[in-house]
């Protein structure tokens, strides 16, 4: 219990979101910022790896080369963006799930150090778990990890599947909406006025 506990305070304070400017610059279409890559610990990281490897989809689905590093760069950022209490639920249930081999007695070590498959073959079962808890977490942990996966253009095109112009006509409608949104602007301020004279 005591290791859980040093473990979760060195969490605690080592992850704190930093939102600072990427040094990539922005995005030349839209404008946004990239994230900073959230500040999880290196035991931590090794643990995300291990998860990682053993819930992306084996053969046939295509293996990309540097699958792990793509996808923890990807979740590390997008980690970002959550409220700091829920990146350090998913940081807990990371190193929860790479300990999931011991504490369910399936394995004497930990997930980031099995084969692929046997590591597969626990998280399965923990998917199937009577557990509620353990269900959810692995829901909202390979929901995440499955969504990057699925977004290289590698499993794209082995799927036939090109969103290009689908994500170019919402780039589009944003701005149009934009563009809406500035034209009625002044029309929207002069309604709150009216209607704060009216009261």
């Amino acid at each position: 219990m005591r290791y859980w506990l040093n473990q979760l305070i060195m969490i605690t304070n080592a992850v704190q979101p930093k939102f600072a400017p990427s040094p990539q610059g922005r995005h030349p279409s839209e404008g946004w910022v990239l994230a900073q890559r959230y500040p999880m610990p290196i035991f931590a990281q090794r643990a995300l790896r291990g998860v990682i490897r053993a819930v992306c989809p084996p053969e046939p689905a295509p293996q990309l080369v540097d699958l792990e590093d793509r996808i923890e760069d990807h979740l590390l950022r997008f980690i970002q963006y959550m409220p700091a209490h829920v990146a350090l639920g998913f940081c807990f249930a990371v190193l929860l799930l790479d300990w999931a081999p011991i504490w369910t007695f399936r394995a004497g070590r930990r997930l980031q150090r099995l084969e692929r498959d046997r590591a597969a073959a626990i998280v399965a079962r923990l998917d199937q778990s009577r557990s509620a808890f353990l269900r959810t977490m692995m829901l909202g942990v390979r929901g995440s990890i499955l969504s990057t996966y699925y977004d290289q253009d590698e499993v794209h095109r082995a799927l036939d599947y090109a969103p290009a112009a689908f994500i170019a006509s919402r780039i589009d409608l944003r701005k149009h909406l934009l563009i809406a949104d500035k034209v009625n602007a002044p029309l929207a301020v002069e309604r709150m006025a009216s209607l704060e004279r009216r009261s």
